[in-house]
């Protein structure tokens, strides 16, 4: 199982479409991605341009596999185009136990 988490600055101009095309993405992989355990996409309360990105994957594979889907490379360009600076992407493996679905933590 591998988790990522990225953070990205949106150009102010382009927020907007970057928000709608990242919930159509989050929608998409939702729908068709049974090895991505975990797509969310949050919006800083401070900061209108400030997103983070936690996924959970299988494996490193389901990870690859992700990011090469139709829809994700349909809308890559695009929406790299809405990211101001460099987004910064970290890895993790996990720690303990895999997480249970319905417990709470």
């Amino acid at each position: 199982m591998i988790g990522v988490i990225m953070h990205v600055r949106t150009k102010p101009d382009k927020t907007e479409r970057f928000i709608e095309l990242i919930t159509q993405l989050q929608k998409d992989v939702r729908a068709n991605e049974t090895e991505t355990l975990l797509f969310q996409v949050m919006r800083s309360e401070t900061e209108p341009n400030a997103f983070a990105f936690t996924e959970m994957f299988t494996s490193h594979q389901a990870w690859k596999d992700h990011a090469s889907r139709p829809y994700h490379v349909a809308m890559a360009d695009e929406g790299w185009s809405c990211i101001d600076g460099e987004a910064d992407i970290r890895s993790f493996e996990l720690l303990g136990d895999a997480p249970v679905m319905g417990e709470t933590a």
